[in-house]
């Protein structure tokens, strides 16, 4: 890991720099937002992320009945909120009726003041502020640069899939202004990445993997990612990262974030976004 590098960013702007020039050493993702007392995927998650200098955040895409794109990870409102029903079925004026319940919800979890945010809100609150990872979202690709187009903002928004190369150039030769992208790459499709090295303008690739053993994560793998662009990798507990998640590294962060780092990641996608963070800071001070 590179070491007397700055970690923290006293602004947007400067993150943007650091992200397009693929050398920091660690960006922290806030997976849904920073969530807890707040709902995931709300503004206030969202929110919090920007208080914090947290300046890249997942978030999940879904559309409703009437073609509006909202922000909310599963098909149904049900986990989340105090209502019913698939969110394809349901008008926005529906869904403008729902309350979304603390933390990750649940029907024990307490009801809060905040709504089903659209993405216009979204982009509105996080505009020039942080940079959005469009989780669940190629299928509504056209959808989104639209907006991102109505608000210029498409410096702050990362879009990802795992289509052929050939479909994801074929989408962007489309675009009069293409946002940031991001390809899925794991052993199944690995044979696809000098296509993608070569061809395409890429932000980042995201590894998943279910062994340490997979080709995917292999130091040659990634070294060769990293000298393009800059490497992602999930340490959520319910990711692709053979056990390398954030219920570990809370208890052992070496083992967890730590080695997700060494094995060249400078990308990692986590619910503990600020704990990361602290930890690569100290990690970096002792040299390690």
């Amino acid at each position: 890991m590179q070491k007397n590098s700055v970690l923290k960013f006293s602004n947007y702007r400067e993150f943007l720099a650091a992200f397009h020039r693929n050398e920091h050493p660690f960006f922290p993702v806030a997976h849904r937002g920073m969530w807890g007392p707040a709902p995931e995927n709300s503004l206030a998650a969202f929110q919090n992320c920007v208080d914090e200098g947290i300046y890249l955040i997942e978030m999940d895409f879904q559309k409703t009945k009437d073609g509006h794109l909202i922000i909310l990870h599963d098909s149904s409102v049900d986990r989340m909120t105090n209502g019913t029903g698939e969110v394809a079925s349901l008008h926005l004026a529906e869904i403008r009726t729902l309350f979304l319940r603390e933390g990750n919800g649940g029907p024990h979890a307490r009801l809060t003041d905040e709504k089903i945010p659209t993405f216009s809100e979204v982009l509105s609150l996080l505009k020039g502020r942080a940079m959005i990872n469009a989780d669940k979202s190629w299928d509504y690709r056209q959808e989104i640069c639209e907006i991102v187009d109505e608000a210029d903002a498409f410096a702050d928004v990362l879009l990802k899939s795992r289509q052929p190369v050939s479909k994801v150039l074929e989408f962007f030769a489309t675009q009069k202004k293409a946002l940031h992208y991001m390809h899925l790459i794991d052993d199944s499709n690995l044979s696809q990445l000098d296509e993608l090295l070569e061809n395409c303008p890429l932000s980042a690739i995201e590894i998943l993997f279910h062994t340490e053993y997979d080709q995917a994560i292999s130091k040659e793998t990634v070294n060769k990612i990293r000298a393009h662009t800059n490497v992602w990798c999930n340490a959520l507990d319910d990711g692709e990262n053979a056990g390398h998640n954030d219920s570990l590294s809370l208890m052992d962060p070496e083992s967890g974030w730590g080695w997700l780092l060494e094995r060249g990641a400078n990308i990692i996608q986590t619910d503990h976004a600020k704990k990361a963070e602290e930890y690569v800071a100290m990690r970096q001070e002792s040299g390690s």
